[in-house]
């Protein structure tokens, strides 16, 4: 391993190798933070933040009404109301969404599988009721924009941690929430592809691993996409906001931005599995675009 060829010198700076790598082993196995309470889930690494993040889905469905205000460059406002719904399968996770307003997108419906099995790639499908056909969506389009909004169609799905390398930039308090604050970076091309957006940084909370707040730099120049969740609530046992916000910035400046409010959210009710299989997609006799929470009114 090493060019010298006095035996001496090369224990030496052997031994002086494992003393460094036993130390920064240490300084790794230390809490990133102390263990806010005796059930709080102790992390000594950016990994381990990463992977919570990926794995806050798992084991449960919800639904939910979506209102959606979008404020496009020109200053123009538009809205949309849809409903959507996710159920996992073992690790994978299958979302179902229908638009029911404005009346020009009324009916169309998305589906996608986010898929965290080796082998196994994700999908998104769309129903268009204009021409009653159900599109195979490409992995190059997922960055376009969901209904309009300035979230992406990629950024429904969840990122994986084995897809990004990362770096601890510390801990601090968003909204009165405690946090993680990670750098990360994709370590392929095929993610930003996928999502349309490069390196950035995501604020954990340090409790249940939902992202706070997010900033990634976008594959175009000069832009970043910012995600704000806001009015953080527990529903059915699972931490959610009742609003969020994504902005599109270029140039520093803000230049676009989407909010979500949540209506009738639920979780852990048990789906009908038909709502997650791609024949129910535009299909007459689907329940899906009737259904409602308990908590919804009408």
């Amino acid at each position: 391993m090493y060019s010298l060829n006095d035996t001496i010198c090369r224990f030496a700076i052997a031994a002086a190798a494992s003393l460094m790598a036993t130390m920064a082993a240490a300084q790794d196995a230390q809490p990133l933070q102390q263990p806010q309470t005796a059930a709080s889930p102790v992390l000594t690494d950016c990994r381990q933040v990463l992977e919570g993040v990926q794995n806050r889905y798992n084991g449960y469905d919800s639904w939910r009404i979506v209102h959606m205000t979008i404020t496009d460059e020109t200053g123009a406002v538009k809205t949309r109301r849809i409903a959507a719904a996710h159920k996992n399968y073992g690790i994978n996770r299958r979302l179902r969404s229908v638009v029911f307003d404005p009346e020009e997108l009324q009916g169309v419906e998305s589906y996608v599988h986010d898929n965290f099995e080796d082998g196994l790639a994700d999908k998104v499908w769309v129903w268009l009721p204009s021409s009653e056909t159900v599109v195979d969506v490409k992995s190059e389009d997922l960055s376009q924009r969901l209904y309009g909004s300035d979230l992406a169609v990629g950024e429904m799905l969840i990122r994986q941690a084995r897809d990004y390398d990362c770096t601890m930039l510390g801990t601090g308090l968003y909204n009165g929430y405690p946090v993680y604050k990670v750098y990360v970076s994709p370590r392929n091309e095929n993610e930003v592809i996928r999502l349309g957006l490069r390196d950035g940084e995501v604020w954990a909370d340090t409790e249940t691993f939902m992202p706070m707040y997010s900033s990634f730099n976008a594959d175009a120049p000069n832009e970043q996409r910012v995600l704000e969740t806001l009015d953080m609530r527990w529903v059915n046992g699972v931490f959610a906001p009742e609003r969020y916000r994504v902005s599109t910035i270029k140039e520093g400046r803000v230049v676009s931005f989407s909010e979500f409010e949540t209506e009738g959210e639920t979780f852990n009710i048990g789906l009908p599995d038909r709502f997650f299989e791609l024949e129910d997609l535009g299909s007459s006799e689907s329940e899906f675009r009737n259904f409602r929470s308990a908590s919804m009114s009408n």
